[in-house]
């Protein structure tokens, strides 16, 4: 007989065939792609691992040198070839050419758009199998936890549901092109600071610690399920093939041989199928990670396993069942997108460009957000703004190359971080350049200073023949790396006394922050001669086109912030920590969800920004999720390869419709937020964002919108039980446009 568990698989795979004639219509797959779920693909990889000798199997669970930053054996008897592994998240990195450097995750996350999640995926992906590359290192979805991480730009914000969604879409898109996406860092990765460091550095007192130690990451099991592993989840549903361990050590154990993240949350209690690779050096031990849940050392260089594994199956230190396992979880991946039929050869100097920059303008603008708009000073009239004054460094093109852009010696506008998630663009359009261009073609002046630290040339400026009736543009930023963490939330360059200087003389004084993550605006955003605020954000190389686009309202910005802005930076409640231990203490508590705790007021709410429209909303209708809408949204996210597991957390259960208008008198966007207050049973924070959609309106125009609840979303993580639980209660629903209570446009309950 089958068991329960077994029956739901084989009804949910019939389903998903089913389904999926249905779902090829709606994605994004491309044409040579071989269909396959995960029991097939697994079938064909214990069927390869059965020809492998002890020492083959061995040798694939760690990396080998090549031409990729990561290397599978190949194993010509069986004609196979072997794997690539590639950064980055933000396209094919590591220094290769003739790639597009797309817009980084924490710009992406800003349009709010799964729709956008989704295309830029599929751009990404398209380029990584052009290349020949098997997997894409992305996407990231480290927790924003600390203002000040260095890799901040890589991932999706503050909030667990909002970077679930993003990894959800961007898994999909990328997988649906036959590349295997790889989730990371897997898990609690939320700062740069004593990632890596030598036990020398903190005294010998430290007994049976015989390996480089990273800090740890403490936390207790509610925060771990709400918070931290909340995206990874989204990204095991959507199917994703591969899960990058972290360098940080989680409550004590190294993240990459961590029994309890590994096997207990991830490979068990979230019935992930895929693989785990480590984090470039991550691994610390051989036979101890392999137990621990790790199936390939990535780059292989250390020789804690590959071949040195032989000899431990032979004392039987490890069993030869684990290490098939092991090579089953990484090639199941591959036979799962159909990679051994047709794959590209490698290539990593291939021109796989095609016209992706557009899909990155049309991403690097929606993510745009405006957030001071006084008296309408913005768009502007190019019948009326003719005098235009440009200061600040970050207007232009960096001293020393695009890799340059944003180091405090070079300056220049800024397109990506730093780090291994950086991408070597072909080339990148600075906000200069293009309001330049403008300037031709609408009959404008334009004069600027470009050395921000001159202040003699910029005090002569003031003088300047028409600048009483001039809008002046100053452009600051802040840029951030791996490797290291934000010293503070400052702009480079001493930013804040260019603004300040410059809004001192210039009635009219808009602000453009090109930058990484949050910044602390206070030295200048009330100031009564800045009128104008707008965060450009991240955004890669159709910087220019873009902001130049929402400056002179050929777009309406749509974009909203996805962490908060701090009046101080204390109010956040969480930092970098210099000691060795990082703890966890705010729990669930964590960016909105912390000033809403403390009733903190901060300068901008999560989920915030403007538009040059405006919108009403009503008609909030709550009602329980009908056979019809589950199958269609079933359908829209529905993947051969996809895998919810054998639980209902992700079955529809309640539907949220509301109509929005659009009053205002020029197309635009709005991004209904829905909030969700819990019964006090669940100990949640006032509330929790758990759905919300991107509506685009013309002038007049109206649409009914519909929110779904997932039983997920409703639930909370009770650590006595150790699952899933639905509080009974009333539950309080709550569509705004921020997390900001005043913004809150419909409100209702339903009771369970």
């Amino acid at each position: 007989m089958v068991g329960n568990r077994g029956f739901i698989i084989i009804i949910t795979s019939f389903i998903w065939l089913v389904w999926l004639s249905m779902v090829n219509s709606h994605s994004n797959v491309h044409s040579q792609y071989t269909r396959r779920t995960w029991d097939q693909a697994i079938a064909m990889a214990k069927s390869f691992v059965q020809q492998l000798n002890l020492t083959e199997k061995c040798s694939m669970t760690s990396g080998v040198k090549g031409h990729c930053a990561g290397n599978v054996l190949s194993i010509p008897r069986l004609n196979f070839t072997g794997m690539c592994f590639q950064d980055s998240p933000s396209g094919v990195g590591d220094g290769v050419l003739y790639a597009t450097a797309f817009v980084p995750g924490i710009q992406t996350a800003a349009t709010w758009d799964r729709d956008l999640f989704y295309k830029r995926a599929v751009a990404i992906g398209r380029e990584f199998y052009g290349k020949g590359v098997h997997f894409a290192l992305g996407p990231m979805m480290n927790i924003d936890r600390n203002a000040r991480h260095g890799r901040n730009w890589e991932g999706f914000g503050a909030d667990p549901y909002l970077s679930g969604e993003n990894a959800f879409f961007y898994i999909q898109g990328v997988q649906d092109q036959g590349v295997v996406a790889t989730a990371k860092h897997y898990i609690c990765n939320e700062q740069e600071t004593n990632r890596i460091y030598d036990l020398q550095d903190i005294g010998n007192n430290m007994p049976n610690m015989n390996y480089i130690r990273s800090y740890s990451a403490n936390l207790d099991d509610k925060t771990m399920h709400e918070i931290y592993l909340w995206p990874f989840a989204s990204s095991v549903a959507a199917g994703v093939g591969s899960i990058m361990c972290s360098y940080n050590e989680v409550n004590g154990t190294p993240a990459c041989q961590n029994d309890k993240t590994l096997n207990k949350l991830l490979k068990e209690e979230l019935e992930y199928r895929g693989n785990v690779m480590s984090d470039w050096g991550a691994t610390k031990t051989g036979v101890q990670s392999a137990l621990g849940g790790l199936d390939i050392d990535m780059p292989g260089t250390d020789g804690l396993m590959g071949i040195s594994l032989v000899e431990a199956v032979q004392k039987g230190t490890i069993s030869e069942e684990r290490i098939n396992d092991m090579i089953v979880r990484l090639l199941s991946s591959y036979y799962l997108l159909g990679q051994d039929q047709g794959y590209p050869t490698l290539d990593l100097e291939r021109d796989v460009l095609g016209d992706h920059y557009k899909i990155n303008r049309q991403i690097s603008t929606a993510g745009i957000v405006l957030l001071k708009n006084t008296n309408n000073i913005l768009p502007f009239n190019i019948t009326m703004d003719k005098n235009f004054f440009i200061y600040g460094d970050a207007a232009g093109q960096s001293r020393q190359g695009f890799g340059a852009a944003g180091l405090a010696q070079h300056g220049g506008a800024i397109y990506q971080g730093g780090g291994s998630g950086y991408v070597e663009p072909t080339y990148a359009i600075d906000p200069l350049t293009a309001l330049l261009l403008k300037s031709r073609d609408a009959h404008l002046q334009i004069r600027y200073v470009a050395e921000q630290s001159d202040y003699i040339i910029i005090e002569s400026s003031f003088k300047s023949r028409g600048f009483s009736t001039a809008k002046c543009l100053v452009f600051i930023s802040a840029f951030s790396s791996e490797g290291f963490d934000r010293l503070d939330l400052l702009p480079s360059n001493n930013g804040d006394l260019l603004v300040k200087t410059v809004a001192s003389h210039c009635a009219n004084t808009i602000v453009v922050i090109n930058s990484v993550s949050q910044l602390n605006l206070e030295a200048w955003i009330d100031h009564p001669n800045v009128t104008g605020v707008v965060w450009s954000g991240m955004p890669a190389s159709e910087y220019g086109p873009a902001i130049v686009d929402v400056l002179f309202g050929d777009y309406n910005p749509g974009g909203k912030l996805v962490f908060t802005l701090a009046k101080k930076n204390s109010d956040y409640g969480t930092d970098i920590t210099l000691s060795f231990n990082s703890n966890y203490i705010e729990g669930v508590f964590l960016d909105y969800r912390h000033f809403d705790k403390n009733n903190i007021s901060p300068r901008y709410h999560f989920g915030y920004g403007l538009s040059y429209t405006t919108f009403s909303f009503s008609q909030l209708i709550i009602s329980k999720t009908t056979k019809h809408y589950q199958h269609q949204q079933q359908q829209q996210r529905m993947r051969s390869y996809a895998n919810p597991g054998t639980s209902t957390l992700y079955e529809p259960i309640y539907e949220i419709r509301f109509t929005v208008i659009n009053t205002g008198k020029v197309y635009g966007s709005e991004v209904p937020q829905l909030y969700l207050g819990f019964p006090s049973e669940a100990e949640e924070p006032p509330k929790v964002l758990r759905g919300f959609q991107r509506v685009y309106l013309a002038a007049g125009e109206s649409k009914s919108v519909t929110l779904v609840l997932l039983q997920k979303d409703i639930s909370y993580w009770n650590v006595i039980n150790q699952k899933w639980i639905i509080a009974s209660g009333n539950y309080t629903v709550l569509i705004s446009t921020s997390a900001n209570n005043a913004d809150i446009k419909l409100q209702s309950f339903f009771k369970i």
